[in-house]
């Protein structure tokens, strides 16, 4: 392989890497979480649960608890800050909550991440 080709490589596998993204939580029933992403609203993009690829949310409660500027500070129009769910385990068993990061008149997410949240007995 050449240089150039493996450092083509490598830079292909770091920006897919960057561009997606996954975390595991592990709850007992009853219990509550929060999964919190980056965002900044301000450029158009936002992260929304892609409900038609996550799989068994009735498992699940998911409170949506919206943009949240990073505190400290002046609070600056514009600044970044995260966007926060809270999710509460219902029931036994797996579910996969699919995020994505868009612009709401594009089709296509710049970011995903997926959160696979297993529910023990």
């Amino acid at each position: 392989m050449t240089r150039f080709s493996a450092l083509l490589l490598a830079l292909t596998l770091f920006a897919f890497d960057a561009l997606a993204s996954d975390e595991i939580l592990k709850l007992s029933k009853g219990a509550r979480a929060t999964i919190t992403l980056a965002e900044n609203p301000s450029t158009g993009y936002s992260w929304k649960i892609d409900s038609a690829s996550s799989m068994n949310l009735d498992i699940l409660r998911i409170v949506d608890g919206g943009f949240v500027r990073r505190g400290g500070g002046a609070q600056m129009v514009g600044a970044p800050g995260v966007h926060k769910w809270a999710v509460e385990a219902l029931a036994s068993g797996q579910a996969t909550i699919n995020f994505i990061y868009l612009r709401p008149w594009e089709h296509s997410p710049v970011r995903t991440h997926r959160v696979v949240v297993r529910v023990a007995r």
